[in-house]
Order: C-alpha cells, then sequence, then structure tokens
C-alpha cells in the first residue's frame, strides 16, 4: 500500500518535473526568439525610443560673390510649468526674475504665468541666445527653455520674390527656398544616434563618431544674382515707383552670353523674415506671372525678323505717312503733329522716332506664318524655362486669327501679349549675336547646366550685328536718357496702354544692352501705370535705366566703349 501511494508520488513528481523542464525550454526559446531573433522588433522599438536626429541646419542660399542672402538661425522659446510652482516663486516672483531678460513688463509676465488652464505656458519665442543664457544661470525649475531652427534673411527685401521664404512651423515655402528645398535639406551623412534620458550619448561599436562631430547642414545654392546690382535696382525702381505714383514696376538685368539674371527686382516685394505679414500682392511676382502688350519695345523684334528673312536689310527705307488706317483701325505716329509725313525712312529712324506706321508696313510685307515662327523662336508664345515658378506663356496668337489690322499692329507691339522675362530674353538673344539662352537665376555647375539651360539660334550673327548697329545708331542720334555716357547703347523704349475700361493708363518701358561694341548686359525697365502728367517710356523709363545701367557697368568693371569703338 504504502510502495503504491509512493510510486504515485513518485509519478506525478516525474510529471511536474517534465512539465517544469518543458516550460523552462519554451520559455528558453521564447526569450532566444525575443532577444536574439527579436521576433517583436523590441531591440529596434528601443533603439528608436533612444534615437534622435542631429539638428539639421537648411543649407545657405548666397550671391554670385557668395554673400548670403538665406541661413537658418537657431532661436529660443522660453516655457513656464505651472505644476511645478511654489510658495517661495509665486507668478509675481517668477516675473520679478524673468522681466530683464525677456524684455516683457512684470504684468505681461504675470498674466502669462496665471494662465492655469495650461499645463505649458509659451511666455516668448525668438529670445536671443544671450537672454535664454541669462535665463538658464538663474536654475529655476518652473521654468524651461526650448530651441528651434528659424529661417533668416540678412538682406531684408532685397530679391524676395527671387528668393521667396521658407517657415519650419508650417513647412511652407516659395521662390528657391521651394525650388531648391530637396538640395537645402540634404545632408550628405546622417546624424542619427542613441541617447540616454539624461540627453548624453550611447557610444556602442556602430556609433559614426564623424556623424556626431560633423555639423549637419543642408546644400548650399549660389544665385547667379549680384546682391550689389539687386540692390541698386531694387532702390531705384522703389524710388520711381514712389515719385510717379506708380502700380508696380520690374527691373531685370541679364548676362547677355550666359543667360544670368545678375538682377530680378519686382515692386511690390515683402521682408521674407516676417512673411506673414505680406499680402498676395506683395509676394506676388507678377513680371513673370502677368502678361501685356509691350508696345514700341516690340519694333526690334519685327525689324529683327525682317532682316533675317531676307525681306529688308540694314539700308532699307520703308513707307511712313504718318498716319493709316487698316479694316476701320487707325495706326498713328505719336509725333504725328511734328512728322505729318515722314515718307521713306530708314530702320534707325525708325527706331529714333519710334514709327508705328513704318513698323506696321514692314510686319505686313512678312509673310504671317514665317513672322508668327520667328516670333516662336524669339520665345513668345511659350515659356522661357526660368528656374522660378509660376511663369506665364504669354499670348502669341495662331495666324488664323491674323486679319490685316492685327499683323500690322503686331509690329509695333501690340498683336500679342508677353512677360518681362520672355522681353529680355529676346533682346538679350540679338544681343548675344543671335542665340537665345535659357534665362536662370541660379548658378549651375558645368555639369548642370545641360539640364537647366538650353540654347537655339533666333536670327544670324549678321542680322544681330545690323539691328545692333541700327540701335547703337538710333540712340546717338537722339536726345535721350538712353545716350549713356561711357557706353554705346542699343537701346528702346515702349509706352503701351493697359487694356482697361477707363483712364488712359500705360506700361512705360525701356530696353536696351551695352557695351555696343561687345555686348555684356542687357536691361529691361518697366513701370506699371505711372500718374505724373506726361507717363512715356522716354519719360518715365529711360531715366530709370540710366541710373541703373550708369551704376551697373560700374559695378561690373565693363570697360567704356566711347570713343572710337567700332560697332
Amino acid at each position: 500500500m504504502e510502495k503504491d501511494l509512493n510510486e504515485k508520488i513518485n509519478k506525478r513528481i516525474a510529471v511536474l518535473q517534465g512539465l517544469m523542464t518543458l516550460a523552462f525550454i519554451i520559455l528558453t526559446i521564447y526569450l532566444f526568439c525575443i532577444q536574439v531573433l527579436d521576433i517583436g522588433s523590441y531591440k529596434s522599438k528601443g533603439i528608436a525610443m533612444r534615437s534622435s536626429d542631429t539638428r539639421t541646419l537648411r543649407g545657405n542660399i548666397l550671391d554670385r560673390n557668395g554673400i548670403k542672402l538665406a541661413s537658418d538661425e537657431f532661436v529660443y522659446e522660453v516655457y513656464a510649468h505651472p505644476t511645478e510652482y511654489s510658495k517661495n516663486r509665486s507668478p509675481e516672483v517668477l516675473a520679478e526674475l524673468l522681466s530683464p531678460s525677456l524684455e516683457m513688463t512684470k504684468d505681461e509676465l504675470v498674466t502669462l504665468l496665471k494662465s492655469k488652464k495650461l499645463n505649458i505656458i509659451t511666455l516668448k519665442k525668438g529670445v536671443s541666445r544671450h537672454s535664454a543664457e541669462k535665463i538658464s544661470k538663474l536654475g529655476l525649475r518652473e521654468i524651461s527653455i526650448g530651441t528651434i531652427n528659424r529661417r533668416f534673411y540678412p538682406q531684408g527685401n532685397i530679391a524676395s520674390h527671387i528668393i521667396g521664404f521658407y517657415s519650419y512651423l508650417s513647412q511652407n515655402s516659395i521662390g528657391i527656398e521651394n525650388i531648391g528645398g530637396g538640395k537645402l535639406s540634404l545632408v550628405s551623412s546622417g546624424g542619427n544616434v542613441q541617447r540616454k534620458a539624461n540627453g548624453d550619448i550611447i557610444f556602442d561599436f556602430k556609433t559614426d563618431v564623424n556623424s556626431i562631430t560633423k555639423k549637419q547642414k543642408g546644400e548650399d545654392i549660389t544665385l547667379a544674382l549680384d546682391a550689389s546690382v539687386q540692390y541698386i535696382c531694387e532702390k531705384e525702381l522703389a524710388k520711381t515707383i514712389k515719385e510717379t505714383k506708380a502700380e508696380r514696376g520690374t527691373v531685370i538685368v541679364e548676362d547677355v552670353k550666359t543667360g544670368e539674371i545678375l538682377a530680378y527686382a519686382s515692386y511690390p516685394n515683402f521682408d521674407p523674415n516676417k512673411f506673414w505679414e505680406a499680402s498676395q500682392i506683395d509676394m506676388k511676382n507678377w513680371s513673370l506671372t502677368d502678361i501685356y502688350p509691350p508696345g514700341s519695345t516690340f519694333k526690334i523684334i519685327t525689324v529683327a525678323t525682317a532682316i533675317d528673312l531676307g525681306v529688308l536689310n540694314e539700308y532699307s527705307k520703308v513707307p511712313d505717312s504718318g498716319k493709316m488706317v487698316i479694316d476701320k483701325f487707325t495706326i498713328k505716329n505719336h509725333d504725328l503733329k511734328e512728322h505729318p509725313n515722314p515718307g521713306m525712312i530708314t530702320l534707325d529712324y525708325l527706331f529714333e522716332h519710334s514709327s508705328n506706321v513704318g513698323s506696321a508696313n514692314i510686319a505686313l510685307m512678312l509673310d504671317k506664318d514665317a513672322y508668327y515662327n520667328k516670333l516662336y523662336e524669339f520665345g513668345f508664345g511659350q515659356k522661357t524655362g526660368i528656374d522660378l515658378t509660376a511663369e506665364s506663356t504669354g499670348i502669341l496668337p495662331k495666324t488664323k486669327t491674323w486679319y490685316k489690322s492685327r499683323q500690322a499692329s503686331m509690329g509695333y507691339g501690340y498683336g500679342a501679349s508677353v512677360t518681362a522675362i520672355q522681353m529680355i530674353s529676346a533682346i538679350s538673344a540679338i544681343a548675344n549675336g543671335g542665340v537665345w539662352i535659357t534665362p536662370h537665376v541660379i548658378k549651375y555647375s558645368a555639369e548642370e547646366l545641360p539640364n537647366h539651360v538650353q540654347t537655339r539660334r533666333v536670327v544670324s550673327p549678321q542680322t544681330a550685328h545690323s539691328v545692333t548697329r541700327l540701335l547703337a545708331k538710333s540712340i546717338a542720334n537722339g536726345k535721350t536718357p538712353l545716350n549713356l555716357d561711357k557706353y554705346t547703347t542699343c537701346a528702346k523704349t515702349g509706352t503701351s496702354r493697359k487694356n482697361v475700361t477707363s483712364g488712359a493708363a500705360v506700361y512705360a518701358s525701356a530696353i536696351g544692352y551695352f557695351p555696343a561694341s561687345s555686348p555684356m548686359v542687357a536691361i529691361y525697365v518697366v513701370v506699371d501705370s505711372p500718374k505724373t502728367g506726361v507717363d512715356y517710356g522716354g519719360t518715365i523709363a529711360s531715366p530709370l535705366f540710366r541710373k541703373i545701367a550708369t551704376e551697373v557697368g560700374t559695378l561690373l568693371n565693363i570697360p567704356s566703349d566711347k570713343g572710337g569703338s567700332n560697332v
């Protein structure tokens, strides 16, 4: 009996031992799977909890000479924690201690500190490093300090439409900040590390010391803009806008040999450091998005087309009766009273006196399909491809809509609607010996250039040189501010009526390039709706062109070609 009982007990013990052994084996396998095979991804989760990215700075935006136009800076935010308040440091006491460093009144701080509905109270954003250090030295457990990145634009409003802005808070951006965002935020080597609860780095065999010690910063973008030239354009444009009580304006300066935009000023503008205060009108680069009739500046394109198609040559004369009627539409010259019937005029006379009738007659001499194709080659009716967003294609009507009066008006700048960047790119092509180049505001490396900048011949070198000589002669013969002291200038003014139901609002413009002997830069000036009485390209835009051209020549060290130059 006792023997049977012992056997039963031994069997039960053996079963329990077996079950315990099996449980131990299962537990061992389970722990092996968790700790070694990591079937629950606990290791990666733990690493993730301990990991943090080294703070990354956005790359700088620089001008062509290395002047900083946009960069990152660290700013500080000061917070209060109401749950940590004590009798010894009441809101009143804390306000007394913080007031000097935060540059806020005690009453302001007391009001904030007593915001009982919040667990964390933001006392002030954008605190300087010096002030943050002073607050930190106070050793207040009720107060904490956070560090954030902020985008900073040291030149203020300068080139705001080109640079744009970037907001870390909303991740919103425009301009180069948007277009080049991928490059500006690109960091070559990661800075992800594991940290202890106190923030100290956990070092192991896989820790990349270089990535920890290396400054984590995106790549820089260098623009073709020259900050000095940009400043002059912005300053003189704003001055003219205010003096003439105009609505808006633009000035573009282009290197005719490379297509690089050296300056691109558009008014109104805005301060990207305070972009939230700017209106949509302020932020809009109207000269890139809005279209308008170019007026008499387009006569350069008409004459160049006629010469290149073999319809005219540099020495041709065209009829100018001073006034003509086509399809019941009257075309007349602006100086009809002074010159009622000029007769057969030379092409330099046409430019000098800005003959509408002469230009209309040239347009009518051309085959309309050939004329259209040449205008399209010059870049009208299509985007230039400039490295900025929201560019308009302009309007170049198809030839099936070219009744006689439209073809005639095309000759003096009323048949098509253009953007400012289209106009300066077309004129720069003539200055560049007949080769059109994609305008661009970013300065690309030799490897990047073919992907962003295209070239095409639009007129022959002979045609380009003929037009250059004609323009230079017209400026030299006339009494105009476009006649510069140091340079032989090839330029033309324009005045075009706006499509408005009332009033006599105009676009006053001037476009040209210099020095004529070896063109280097082209400048385009447009002033929209000046209100000073005699509002023409010659009276409003020409003086502005002269001021900017004179400064640009000096800043870029362009040699003078006055005095015996061979144009």
